[in-house]
C-alpha cells in the first residue's frame, strides 16, 4: 500500500495528516471497489453455469450446495440486532434503542465489529462440523432502521429512534463494523431492514397499506436507508410486510428498482423478510395466483426469499412469467455476496478467527460501557449517585430478577447474567430483594403485602418497573392482556402507562415516604408524569443486555454518570398522537409534534453540569467552547439543530443535523468545530423533491441538559433552488 499512517510522524488535525489519511482511505476505497467487480464477475459466472432448477436452488434462504463448482449448502438467515442471535452463547449488548441512546456512532461501530468476530467464529466451527443451518451463517438481518414514529410500536426497541439523521449515522456506523474495512472480504454481510415505511401496528403488518406523501417519504421513512446504501455499502436490504402507497414492499418496482438499484445504485442482494411473499396473495390480494406472487416478486428485483414461494419458480419460468436472464441476474447478486465473504477461498483472512473470541471478557465488558452509555436519567433529586454501605437498600420487582427484561427481543444465550440485584448486593452489603408484584390477582396481593412490610425498614427503595420483550415485540404475546396490564395486541401498547399492578405498588410505596428510585425496563417511552416529584430518581435503563445489572449499579453508585440521551419523544398521553395506523408525519416525533412533551427528544442528565463558554458561527462553521462545570467526570452529548426559513407549507419545527460525544473531567473545556454542508441545509417540498430554501436558517445547540444556545443564524440569498427532484 502506498500509505501507512502508523509510520507518518504526525497529529490528528494537521493538514498534512488529514492529506495523507484522504489518499490513503481513497486508495483503499479504490481497492474495495476493484475487489468488488471482481466478485460481481465471481457470481455472475458461477450464475451463468447453473441450469433453471439450479438457480432456483439459490433464490431460497436455504440454499442448497452445488458440489461440482464448489458452491456449499447454505442459510442465509441470520441476526445479530445487538449481538449473535438465536445461536447459542454470545455477548449480548444493549438492546438496540439502548444502544441508539448513547448518541455514538463510535460505539456502534466497536459494537459491530465485535458481533461479526463472534458470528465468524461461530460459523468457521459450524463449517467445520458441516453444519450449514440457520443461525449459522454470516448474512446478517441486522440493522432494523425503521423510524419509531409511534411509542404504541412494541418493535420500536430494534430501531435507533425517532430520527432519520440519528439512524442513518447509526445504522451506517453498524453496517460498516459488520462488514469490516478489509480491502478483498468482507468479515460479515449487514442487511438494513425492513425496507420501507414500516413501524407498526403489529397486528396489521402483513395486510397493510400505509398510504405516505412523498415528502414524509424523503423526508423521514426513506433518508436512512439512502445512507445505508451510499455511504454504508451495505450488502443486503430486507423487504417490509406491508404496502406502500398500494405496492407491496417486496414486490415493488418503485422502491427496488427505481429507487433502490437505479437511483441509489445499490448492488447488494434483495430478501423478502419471512413468508412476506404469501402476504402479497393472502393478505394484499395483489394477486390470487401465489405463481404471479412468485413472478411479481422476483421481477421486481427481490433475489432472495425468506419463505415458501419461490419454490414454485421452476412452474413460473415454464409460464413465462420470468426469463432465465432474471434468474441469473438474481442468483449472480447472491454468489457475488458469498464471494464476497470468502466461501469461495480457502485462504479468506477471516477465516482464522477462533471460539475463543465468542462471549470473552473483553467483549463483556465492552456490553457493560455500551449500556452505561445509553441508560437515562430522566429524574434526579440529588438522591443519585447513592453512597455504598450508608443506608439499607431494598429492591423490589419482578423484572429485577425478570431476564427477558435484560435481553430485549432478538438475542443469543448469555454465557452469565449480572443482574441488578447481582450488581447492587456486590456494591453495597446491607440489600436485601423481594418480587413486590405478579400478574396473578391472589399472588399479588401477597407479594405486595411482603414489599410493604420490607420497605418499612429501608432507606431506599430500588423499584424495577417496565415491561419485558415476552410482553412488547414483534408479534408478541398478550401475556397482561386483562387483570395484569393494559397492553395492546401482538406486542403493540395500547397506552404508555405502567401495568396495573406496578401502579399499585408504586403508589402504596410513595405513601410510606421512602427514598424511591425508579429502574425502568421498556423498549420505549413510558408516561411517569404522575410520580414526577413524588420519587426521588427516574432510570430509563431500556432493555439494557446480559450484564447490564452491572451498568445500572455502576450508575447508582457514581462509578460512572449517567450520559444516555433520548432518541425518542416521551409524550405526555398516547390521545396527543394520531392513530396509530396513520403514517403521515404530522403531530410525529419531535420534529412535527405541536404539544408539550414529558421529555424531549435528546434529553438526558448527569451527574454534573456544561457550560457554553463560547459559540460563534462564520459562514457554515460552528466553533464553540464547552466546559464541565461541575465536580464530576462526564460524557458529554453536543447535539446541533437546524430550523429552515418559513416556507408556504410545513417543514420540520427543527431537524437534528449534527451529533457529538465526548468526555469531560472536571474543570475540562473542549473545543468543538461543526462543518457544515449544503446538503445539511436541504428540505424537502410537498411533491418530495429536495430543496434548497432562500432564507435565514436558524441552528439550536442542545445537550439535553444545560446547553441551549439559539443566536445561530445562516443567511442564504441565492433564490430558492430544487437540488434534486423526487426519484419516486
Amino acid at each position: 500500500m502506498p500509505y501507512d499512517l502508523s509510520r507518518i510522524r504526525m497529529k490528528k488535525g494537521d493538514t498534512a495528516y488529514e492529506q495523507a489519511h484522504v489518499s490513503f482511505v481513497s486508495c483503499i476505497d479504490a481497492m474495495k471497489k476493484e475487489n468488488r467487480l471482481f466478485h460481481r464477475e465471481v457470481g455472475e459466472k458461477l450464475a451463468k453455469k447453473l441450469s433453471v432448477s439450479e438457480l432456483v436452488s439459490q433464490l431460497m434462504h436455504s440454499s442448497k450446495g452445488i458440489k461440482q463448482l464448489g458452491i456449499l449448502p447454505y442459510n442465509w438467515w441470520n441476526e445479530c440486532l445487538h449481538g449473535v442471535a438465536r445461536a447459542g452463547t454470545a455477548t449480548v449488548f444493549p438492546q438496540a434503542i439502548c444502544m441508539a441512546a448513547s448518541f455514538s456512532a463510535d460505539l456502534l461501530f466497536q459494537t459491530a465489529e465485535i458481533i461479526s468476530t463472534e458470528a465468524r467464529a461461530k460459523f468457521n466451527e459450524s463449517q467445520r462440523q458441516k453444519d450449514y443451518g440457520v443461525y449459522k451463517g454470516l448474512t446478517m438481518w441486522s440493522p432494523n432502521i425503521n423510524i419509531f414514529r409511534d411509542p404504541r410500536w412494541g418493535r420500536g426497541q430494534e430501531t435507533y429512534g425517532e430520527d432519520p439523521y440519528l439512524t442513518g449515522v447509526l445504522g451506517t456506523a453498524f453496517i460498516k463494523g459488520l462488514q469490516g474495512n478489509d480491502e478483498k472480504y468482507i468479515k460479515t454481510a449487514a442487511c438494513a431492514k425492513h425496507f420501507a415505511v414500516h413501524s407498526g401496528p403489529e397486528s396489521e403488518r402483513h395486510a397493510f397499506n400505509a398510504v405516505v406523501s412523498k415528502k414524509d417519504m424523503m423526508e423521514t421513512y426513506l433518508p436512512a436507508f439512502k445512507r445505508a446504501v451510499t455511504d454504508g455499502g451495505v450488502c443486503g436490504v430486507m423487504g417490509a410486510y406491508n404496502c406502500v402507497n398500494g405496492e407491496a414492499c417486496c414486490a415493488s418496482e418503485t422502491l427496488i428498482k427505481r429507487l433502490l438499484r437505479t437511483k441509489w445504485g445499490f448492488e447488494g442482494y434483495f430478501v423478502s423478510d419471512c413468508g412476506a411473499l404469501t402476504d402479497i396473495v393472502s393478505h394484499h390480494r395483489l394477486t390470487s395466483n401465489p405463481l404471479k406472487g412468485a413472478a411479481m416478486a422476483l421481477n421486481a428485483g427481490c433475489d432472495l426469499e425468506c419463505g415458501k414461494y419461490y419454490r414454485l419458480l421452476p412452474a413460473v419460468y415454464m409460464m413465462h412469467y420470468i426469463s432465465k436472464e432474471t434468474l441469473q441476474e438474481s442468483a449472480g447478486r447472491l454468489l457475488s455476496v458469498r464471494s464476497q465473504l470468502g466461501m469461495f477461498d480457502e485462504n479468506c483472512c477471516f477465516h482464522k478467527i477462533s471460539a475463543k473470541h465468542i462471549a470473552s471478557e473483553e467483549n463483556e465488558k465492552a456490553a457493560v460501557r455500551a449500556a452505561q452509555k445509553g441508560i437515562v436519567m430522566l429524574e434526579n433529586n440529588g438522591i443519585l449517585p447513592l453512597k455504598q454501605n450508608c443506608q439499607k437498600i431494598l429492591i423490589l420487582g419482578y423484572n429485577a430478577e425478570n431476564e427477558l427484561a435484560y435481553l430485549g427481543n432478538y438475542f443469543g444465550t448469555p454465557k452469565r447474567f449480572i443482574k441488578v440485584t447481582d450488581a447492587v448486593k456486590a456494591m453495597h452489603a446491607d440489600t436485601d430483594y423481594c418480587t413486590g408484584y405478579c400478574y396473578q390477582e391472589k399472588e399479588n396481593a401477597e407479594m405486595q403485602k411482603e414489599a410493604l412490610q420490607k420497605a418499612a425498614d429501608a432507606d431506599v427503595i430500588l423499584l424495577c418497573t417496565g415491561l419485558d420483550c415476552s410482553m412488547e415485540g414483534e408479534e408478541a404475546g398478550e401475556l397482561l392482556k386483562g387483570g395484569g396490564g393494559n397492553l395492546g395486541k401482538q406486542g403493540d401498547r395500547s397506552d404508555l402507562d405502567l401495568p396495573y399492578v406496578q401502579q399499585t405498588l408504586l403508589e402504596k410505596l410513595i405513601q410510606t415516604g421512602k427514598k424511591t428510585v425508579i429502574l425502568n425496563f421498556s423498549g420505549g417511552c413510558i408516561d411517569f408524569g404522575k410520580y414526577v416529584n413524588r420519587v426521588d430518581a427516574i432510570l430509563q435503563c431500556w432493555y439494557p443486555g446480559a450484564a447490564g445489572g452491572q451498568a445500572i449499579a455502576d450508575i447508582l453508585f457514581g462509578k460512572c454518570s449517567p450520559s444516555g440521551k433520548l432518541p425518542v419523544t416521551f409524550y405526555k398521553d398516547i390521545r396527543d398522537l394520531p392513530d396509530f395506523d396513520d403514517y403521515s408525519m404530522a403531530n410525529r416525533t419531535y420534529r412535527y409534534f405541536s404539544g408539550d412533551v414529558l421529555y424531549p427528544f435528546g434529553y438526558g442528565l448527569t451527574y454534573t453540569h456544561f457550560k457554553l463558554t463560547k459559540c460563534s458561527i462564520q459562514d457554515k462553521t460552528i466553533q464553540c467552547t464547552v466546559k464541565n462545570t461541575g465536580a464530576f467526570a462526564s460524557d458529554e452529548v453536543l447535539q446541533l439543530y437546524v430550523t429552515q426559513p418559513q416556507t408556504d407549507y410545513q417543514n420540520p419545527i427543527c431537524s437534528l443535523i449534527r451529533i457529538q460525544r465526548f468526555s469531560l473531567a472536571p474543570n475540562e473545556a473542549k473545543d468543538i468545530i461543526f462543518n457544515l454542508c449544503a446538503q445539511d441545509l436541504f428540505s424537502v417540498n410537498p411533491d418530495g423533491d429536495t430543496v434548497y430554501l432562500r432564507g435565514e436558517y436558524q441552528f439550536t445547540l442542545s445537550d439535553g441538559q444545560d446547553i441551549l444556545e439559539t443566536d445561530l443564524h445562516f443567511l442564504n440569498g441565492c433564490q430558492t433552488k430544487v437540488i434534486e427532484k423526487c426519484p419516486i
